[in-house]
């Protein structure tokens, strides 16, 4: 049985990354405790650890907040995946890629599923997962590890954005993702190349922060 605080630990994650608490929340210890129907002690040390981690701050007699993943953050981390992506496909022997197509064409399925069913959670999961995927035709473990840290920012990023602009255009990695399987499925490997190009010049044009 896990202790306490680590079930405190999981379900406060859990709810800051679906962003069922958006930045600029203020929360408090009591509040949580009731939630979580325990006592305050496994929340403090659950609430430690997230700040630890950048989602709370403990504001001094206001209360517990939640933090932004700014788009400077989000956008630096793009660039760490960019850079691995660009050793993949431009610096790679290709024959040492081992894309895993399958495990490609599940992700993608699941994404398209979830677009359908208006699940945005799910499809950033798969969406995210995917580019996992593509990594780790490198084998490059090193690598994975920083992107399996980063996973969880990217996906609360991504879900925060979408809560915060139901007017704008979602779901947009559907026809890249697609695409870029078809190429990888028949190791069209300049295909990728410009896909990748133009995916991360649109993360970077509907991101900027000049």
């Amino acid at each position: 049985m896990k202790p306490l605080q680590e079930k405190a630990y999981e379900s406060l994650r859990e709810l800051l990354i679906k962003g069922d608490y958006l930045p600029g929340t203020l929360l408090s210890e009591n509040e949580l405790a009731q939630l979580l129907e325990m006592s305050r002690t496994p929340v403090r040390s659950a609430i430690s650890r997230l700040e630890a981690e950048g989602y709370l701050e403990t504001v001094k007699n206001r209360g517990i907040l939640v933090k932004e993943i700014t788009i400077k953050e989000f956008l630096d981390i793009m660039e760490v995946i960019i850079s691995f992506q660009h050793y993949q496909f431009h610096h790679m022997d290709e024959k040492l890629l081992q894309i895993d197509v399958e495990l490609l064409k599940h992700h993608l399925d699941q994404q398209l599923e979830c677009t359908a069913q208006h699940d945005y959670i799910g499809y950033s999961t798969h969406s995210i997962s995917f580019l996992r995927t593509m990594i780790s035709g490198t084998s490059n473990q090193a690598m994975l590890q920083i992107i399996d840290g980063f996973f969880d920012k990217i996906l609360r990023f991504s879900i925060v954005n979408f809560k915060r602009t139901p007017h704008k255009p979602h779901y947009s990695a559907n026809s890249m993702n697609k695409e870029i399987y078809e190429a990888v499925s028949i190791e069209d490997y300049q295909k990728v190349r410009q896909l990748i190009n133009q995916f991360h010049e649109n993360i970077l044009e509907r991101f900027s922060i000049g």
